[in-house]
């Protein structure tokens, strides 16, 4: 269990050596998940082991929060100030999935989170930024390409949407559905993207330049 974690955490601080992903970057050819195409910009900054992402495109104007992890920059978004992203490591062989999370309040920093479970219905225990401990309840379920996602901590329920990206397991959170999940594979100059939104099915991309 630690070791999987451990591995998670450390694919992290080694691409947090990379930098260059930072700045602006266009929209060089996107697509909404009806096919339709749309055209902006968006900005890349660090911030502590996270990344802020503010767009600006001709679909609406949004902001995220990001983790970078294996040369991928996973990015949470929505249209107000809450939202958040988790990664997850999946192991075949074990019902467990074990991740790290971010949101637009943390300022940098991060949490750590474990599910346990079968057939979408997950045992959640996690670490919150500050060390503290929590509890809850996940429910996920597959939709087409992506997964809707539900948790239940304190009383509070978060909304997620996600998908696979080898073998981790990535979800965009946040209140109602005006929140989603982005994937960038940054190879230099240029990046391609993924995306899908709350309570969709089916996924956007973004293919960004520079």
């Amino acid at each position: 269990m630690k070791n999987l974690l451990l591995s998670l955490l450390l694919l992290m601080t080694t691409s947090y050596t990379a930098s260059a992903q930072e700045g602006a970057w266009k929209i060089e050819k996107a697509q909404l998940p009806n096919g339709k195409p749309y055209e902006g910009a968006l900005s890349i900054s660090k911030i502590g082991n996270t990344y802020d992402v503010d767009w600006k495109t001709s679909a609406g104007n949004y902001s995220g929060i990001g983790l970078l992890v294996n040369g991928k920059l996973f990015v949470g978004y929505g249209i107000n100030s809450a939202y958040g992203i988790v990664v997850y490591q999946t192991s075949p062989a074990q019902q467990r999935l074990q991740g790290v999370w971010t949101t637009s309040k943390l300022n940098g920093k991060t949490g750590t989170e474990i599910i346990v479970g079968k057939n979408g219905q997950y045992d959640v225990e996690g670490k919150n930024a500050d060390g503290s401990p929590y509890r809850g309840k996940l429910m996920m379920q597959k939709t087409g390409d992506t997964f809707q996602a539900q948790w239940t901590i304190a009383g509070q329920t978060y909304n997620g949407v996600g998908f696979m990206s080898g073998d981790m397991l990535v979800i965009g959170y946040g209140f109602g559905q005006a929140f989603g999940t982005v994937e960038y594979l940054i190879i230099g100059n240029k990046a391609k993207g993924r995306w899908a939104m709350g309570g969709g099915s089916q996924l956007g991309t973004e293919n960004l330049t520079r």
